[in-house]
């Protein structure tokens, strides 16, 4: 009876294991997988050096929604809105961007990168109080669909637009299944008495450029 009992358990737990490596083996559409990387456009790798004047010769590329003008719309909740006014560099040619008052967050669409290699800038101002200060997450799905909250760090500003710092986080504390992710998204929160700010023309850096 013992034998049959290992046996049964044996032959459950290789029948197991070989459906999950069916499921890494099979091929995913572009709107699957671990992150939904989205359509061909937000994957798209022309890059360019918009950060150049900055003294940032990496190579960007716009991610979607990011000029707040076009293409998808962010998450945006606790009274963030997207309203007049771009920053005065036009890094992206248009008219709107990103305000997030005290309490609100916004949150990006997913977007494509490499594995490992990758950090996001954005234009900021705080139009608020001295004391507000913008936290960046980095959003991340796991293979069984559970999404990790990695910090991107903290970010300040005075009232005059400029480049964030880079933003980007180790994902190798999530072990061997974030070497199949394929996208993440980006979480601002805005945090303090009196914080607002304003944000505009947010780019990824997907393959580490420099």
């Amino acid at each position: 009876m013992r034998n049959r009992i290992g046996i049964k358990a044996a032959l459950t737990f290789a029948l197991a294991a070989v459906l999950l490596l069916a499921a890494f083996a099979a091929p995913a559409p572009a709107s699957a997988g671990l992150l939904s990387t989205g359509t061909a456009t937000e994957c798209d790798p022309d890059t360019s050096q918009v950060f150049l004047a900055w003294g940032d010769d990496a190579y960007y590329r716009l991610a979607p929604g990011g000029s707040f003008d076009s293409g998808p719309s962010w998450s945006l909740g606790g009274g963030a809105r997207v309203v007049t006014g771009n920053e005065p560099y036009k890094l992206v040619a248009g008219t709107r961007s990103l305000l997030l008052p005290a309490g609100s967050t916004a949150t990006s669409p997913a977007m494509c990168f490499a594995y490992g290699d990758w950090h996001a800038r954005f234009m900021v101002r705080n139009t608020g109080a001295s004391t507000g200060r913008l936290e960046v997450d980095i959003l991340v799905r796991s293979l069984l669909g559970l999404v990790s909250v990695l910090d991107g760090g903290t970010v300040k500003a005075d009232g005059t637009w400029d480049p964030s710092p880079e933003i980007s986080a180790f994902l190798t504390n999530l072990g061997g299944l974030t070497s199949l992710t394929k996208a993440v998204s980006f979480r601002l929160r805005s945090k303090g008495t009196g914080a607002q700010f304003q944000v505009d023309d947010v780019f990824l850096d997907p393959f580490r450029s420099r």
